[in-house]
């Protein structure tokens, strides 16, 4: 198990402006007062980020049946059969939680409820890239490991994506003491603080479909998502 901190985050104006709905395929000339408001709730956001990840490598015993993984310490994954494909050849899973901490969306609420909307969408925007932006560097740094090691890896999975039951957070969670990065999961299997995210990669010397990081859609399955370029 290692704990990360102390990761410089590096917010995409562009892709903050997407999750805002201002993608440049929808908006050929952005309107000004958009784009002050989201490079000031970029800087804000610089000073609200506490990122802290933690991830563990938990040895596979088995593929059983119906898309089941059972894992070495009694717990199991059930995992769709798209998944399943993805992960054959593993022995291990990289399994790990990430997050920013819980100021940013505590001054998201503090704007909403001042009927700030414009300044509540963008700064709840640049959360969601700063999480994504911190989960993409942990993961790296975790499939580093591995690969000096002489492994391969999949691609990562997160539960409510890609048609995986989000019930499944309650594996995940079982398997990382995620309270030690102040990451809790509701009875709902939503985390808090909610710019969280928990994933699970392959690992294994004959992974069929290896994988390095690339776009943050480009595992998703949803054919009508507002956010894709």
């Amino acid at each position: 198990m290692k704990i990360i901190k102390d990761i410089k985050l590096n917010i995409d104006k562009e892709e903050v402006l997407r999750y805002q709905g201002y993608s440049k395929k929808r908006v050929k000339k952005l309107n000004q007062n958009i784009l002050r408001i989201t490079e000031e709730e970029i800087n804000r956001g610089y000073c609200l980020f506490k990122p802290q990840g933690i991830y563990s490598l938990i040895k596979i015993k088995s593929f059983a049946s119906e898309g089941r993984i059972d894992l070495e310490g009694g717990h199991t994954f059930r995992f769709t059969k798209p998944i399943i494909e993805q992960l054959k050849g593993a022995n291990y899973l990289l399994v790990g939680v990430v997050t920013i901490g819980g100021l940013l969306e505590n001054k998201v609420s503090e704007l909403f409820s001042q009927g700030e909307y414009p300044q509540t969408l963008a700064l709840d925007a640049v959360g969601t890239v700063a999480v994504e932006d911190f989960s993409r560097k942990v993961r790296k740094l975790a499939r580093q490991e591995v690969i000096e090691q002489g492994f391969k890896t999949s691609g990562h999975f997160s539960p409510g994506y890609g048609g995986w039951e989000v019930s499944q957070q309650k594996v995940v969670f079982k398997n990382i003491p995620a309270e030690n990065i102040g990451v809790r999961l509701t009875k709902r299997c939503m985390m808090v603080p909610q710019k969280s995210l928990s994933w699970v990669i392959g690992v294994g010397k004959e992974i069929i479909i290896p994988s390095e990081e690339g776009n943050n859609c480009e595992n998703c399955q949803s054919k009508c998502c507002n956010y894709k370029f």
